[in-house]
């Protein structure tokens, strides 16, 4: 762009300049810019053998937020599942079947496979609460997310081995599936600042381009209405 033409259109260039300052706040965002918290995600294999069995490479809390009892973390819930496994299933009357909602699809009992709730009503009022199996693939399929279908942060995780961040993850502890394998994305470390999500120079240099960009975008209209545009 030649001078002569940059004179003449130094409205126009105003007005772009004016709007990328008055959206800083947008990209800081984006971008994390400032934000004292910090996130380390890494990603383990989960082999799931024929035998019931599984393995990851890393201590993980969960592996699949849609499984009881699939991590390393020893739930009230997975107590009771076991529990159940072991009973065969309960027995219990005047309580409606919503009294054993949860909010997972399948149990897995290591050794044994993976199960789905099921409860039947009787003649005589009483619910029974059980486990009944369910092959391997077939829930693996459900509950397993698509590579493609996951996050940025996720697939960079699985990709490059870990994925560092100022916010928590999305779609971490959820089972993945790749063309290698399945894979688990957990939190391997944290520094979390409770006191301020952004420093306030940050902050206070967000305002100033804010309002320097809104004042490039009044001069720059009133550049271009006064050229007669």
């Amino acid at each position: 762009m030649s001078s002569n033409s940059f004179v003449r259109y130094r409205g126009e260039v105003a007005i772009i300049v004016g709007f990328a300052l008055l959206l800083n706040p947008l990209v800081v965002s984006a971008y994390d810019i400032g934000d004292p918290d910090s996130y380390r995600y890494e990603s383990s294999e989960v082999e799931v053998y024929a035998n019931g069995t599984y393995h990851t490479s890393a201590t993980t809390n969960h592996i699949d937020s849609d499984v009881a009892c699939f991590g390393d973390m020893l739930s009230r819930s997975c107590v009771l599942e076991r529990a159940i496994h072991e009973n065969n299933g309960i027995t219990y009357d005047g309580s409606p079947r919503s009294f054993m909602s949860h909010d997972y699809a399948y149990v897995h009992i290591f050794g044994s496979g993976f199960f789905q709730p099921a409860t039947t009503g009787s003649q005589n009022g009483t619910v029974r609460y059980g486990l009944e199996p369910v092959p391997q693939d077939k829930a693996l399929d459900r509950i397993a997310t698509p590579l493609s279908e996951t996050s940025p942060g996720v697939r960079t995780a699985i990709s490059q081995g870990k994925y560092v961040t100022s916010d928590e993850l999305s779609g971490a502890e959820e089972l993945v599936s790749t063309d290698e394998g399945y894979f688990v994305v957990y939190a391997a470390a944290s520094s979390v600042d409770h006191t301020a999500e952004r420093t306030a120079a940050v902050v206070a240099l967000q305002w100033i381009l804010g309002f320097t960009g809104a004042f490039l975008i009044l001069r720059g209209q009133r550049r271009r209405v006064e050229r007669g545009d």
